[in-house]
């Protein structure tokens, strides 16, 4: 009898140190559970994007669509940077080395600063057609023109390059020079042509923005022409894609 009590003492024994260390476990689970419902959520790339993109167009009144693809439009942050610089700045005249999206942002931005025109150079037919429908939409093509500017060969420096053909590119002094093409894997230093083929035509204090500039061949290209045009100034943000803005001095 009194070895089946002891026997029966044990087990409630054990019974109340497992219930004890349970409740125990299950109070450490709640605490931690706490914590992580407390901790701000880590920001999302993905949502951040999306989120600045839509300040854009509310801020430029574009709510009848936007042409954009994640794979070839420019990142918002970089967007945000050009169309911010055009509202402040004013410049009389634009020119953008590809187009899409950012088109039609400074063709709008061009639209409300009452005064302004934006040119882009796109080197695909289809493309550049597309691009021009977005400003036509808005009917902004008194303000923003998508010229088809085939690649053609160039030779600089004892090297050859393929890049926008300017014979369709009016002249006058531009104030704002956005650089996102050509496409960086038509060669190496794809873009570098944009400074040695358009450096005439610069205005003083003309502001250039160059998207992708965290990628080799951009920082090598920005190297290039910093040596062989003293008069420039640099200034690199770590923009989604890395952007490098160039100031020409006035």
């Amino acid at each position: 009898m009194e070895y089946a009590i002891l026997l029966l003492l044990s087990t409630l024994v054990g019974l109340l140190f497992w219930l004890l260390r349970g409740q125990a476990g299950l109070r450490r689970g709640l605490n931690q559970l706490r914590e992580q419902l407390e901790r701000p959520a880590p920001a999302s790339p993905t949502f951040d994007r999306l989120v600045l993109l839509l300040s854009l167009r509310d801020r430029l009144e574009l709510r009848q669509g936007l042409p954009h693809s994640p794979n070839w439009s420019a990142a918002p942050d970089f967007l945000q940077l050009i169309v911010e610089h055009a509202l402040e700045r004013h410049p009389r005249r634009i020119l953008e080395c590809g187009s899409g999206l950012s088109s039609l942002m400074l063709a709008r931005c061009c639209r409300l600063n009452g005064g302004g025109r934006l040119t882009s150079l796109e080197d695909g037919a289809s493309y550049a057609r597309r691009s021009q429908a977005g400003i036509e939409r808005y009917r902004l093509a008194d303000v923003g023109r998508v010229i088809h500017a085939p690649l053609r060969e160039y030779r600089l420096g004892g090297e050859t390059f393929r890049w926008y053909d300017l014979e369709g590119l009016a002249q006058g002094p531009i104030e704002m020079l956005v650089i996102d093409g050509p496409v960086g894997a038509l060669h190496p230093l794809a873009r570098y042509p944009a400074l040695p083929l358009l450096y005439d035509r610069l205005a003083p204090g003309c502001v250039i923005f160059l998207d992708d500039a965290a990628r080799p061949d951009e920082r090598e290209l920005v190297r290039r022409w910093l040596a062989a045009y003293p008069g420039l100034s640099h200034q690199y943000l770590a923009t989604e894609r890395g952007c490098s803005i160039l100031r020409l001095a006035g």
